[in-house]
C-alpha cells in the first residue's frame, strides 16, 4: 500500500501528514485507550470529553457522550507531533488521539 501524502495547514505554515495503515498502531492506540484518564465537560454545543495520559497531558478528545468501548480506530497518520488516530463510532469520527512515541 502507497502512503499518500495530505497537507496540513496550521497557523505558522503546512506540514506534510502520512497516512499509515490502522493495523500497524491499531493495537497500540487500544492500549493507550485503556489505560486514558477522561474528563467529560457540557458545552453550548453538547458533549465534549478530553482524554489525558497519566501524566495529565492532553492527548486527544472525544466530541459526544460516546463511551470507549464503543469506539473503534478508523484511520492513522504520522504527523509533525507523532501518530495520530481517528476514533470512529459506526464509521463517523467521533475524536483524535496522539500515541505516545
Amino acid at each position: 500500500m502507497e502512503a499518500v501524502k495530505i497537507f496540513h495547514f496550521v497557523e505558522y505554515g503546512e506540514f506534510p501528514i502520512e497516512e499509515i495503515p490502522v493495523d500497524e498502531v491499531e493495537e497500540d492506540a487500544l492500549n493507550v485507550l485503556r489505560r486514558i484518564k477522561i474528563e467529560k465537560f457540557q458545552t453550548s454545543r453538547g458533549i465534549v470529553q478530553k482524554l489525558s495520559d497519566n501524566y495529565g497531558h492532553y492527548v486527544g478528545k472525544i466530541v459526544g457522550d460516546y463511551s470507549i468501548e464503543e469506539l473503534s480506530i478508523g484511520s492513522a497518520y504520522q504527523t509533525a507531533f507523532g501518530i495520530k488516530v481517528t476514533l470512529d463510532y459506526n464509521d463517523k469520527i467521533v475524536g483524535w488521539l496522539y500515541l505516545p512515541e
